[in-house]
């Protein structure tokens, strides 16, 4: 090969990385890092919320904590926390996935959901359930962590793996007692709720 054909190749390859890169991943990047929360107005009727979107989602404590444990169990190569556009998937037509439906709430993930979070666990498949509003779903820190260390309580049909190896065993009791890792995980899965009401004046169409 020639030096003239190999910088041809070399252009040519640097182009076919330079392109998608600029449009899928800095593109995006730059037109939500300037993302500033909206403030809701009197005819949004969200009672206690100053904007949309809220500046912190560490509502139970150390969520911060339990996102490393999520991710260090590997939680996200089963289960995903992005709730599809309807052309893309049946994820609004699921049992929660989407929100609070009964209220009214229920709808498709935005990139601002993850505003405030240092990491996105969009997750890489389906195979368990979407955990976007699972802080909805599974309401109690008790069903919580039952769901951790027995899934099949929930589901007979559950092929989720027993985490007991987050809990300890008690010596007087027998009962599974939850270690500060499972206390972490189960206030970061509660902490997962992103169906927050979206401003008339921040919403888009489509």
């Amino acid at each position: 090969m020639s030096t003239h054909h190999f910088w041809k190749l070399i252009g040519g390859l640097a182009i076919c990385f330079a392109l998608p890169w600029t449009f899928l991943i800095m593109g995006p990047y730059f037109s939500e890092a300037s993302t500033k929360p909206v403030p809701y107005s009197e005819k949004d009727e969200v009672e206690g919320l100053a904007a949309y979107p809220e500046r912190s989602t560490l509502r139970y404590g150390s969520s911060d904590y339990g996102a490393k444990i999520y991710a260090a169990e590997g939680c996200a190569y089963c289960h995903t926390q992005m709730v599809r556009p309807t052309y893309a998937g049946p994820d609004m037509w699921r049992d929660g996935w989407g929100g609070r439906d009964a209220e009214g709430l229920s709808r498709e993930t935005r990139p601002e959901d993850y505003f405030g979070e240092s990491f996105a666990y969009l997750g890489y498949q389906r195979l368990g359930q979407d955990l976007s509003n699972v802080g909805h779903r599974i309401t109690t820190r008790e069903a919580m962590h039952r769901h951790l260390y027995d899934p099949k309580s929930f589901d007979g049909d559950s092929g989720m793996p027993k985490y007991l190896h987050l809990y300890e065993k008690d010596k007087v009791t027998g009962e599974y007692v939850p270690t500060a890792k499972a206390e972490a995980l189960v206030d970061y899965l509660m902490s997962r709720k992103k169906d927050a009401k979206i401003p008339e004046a921040d919403k888009r169409n489509g």
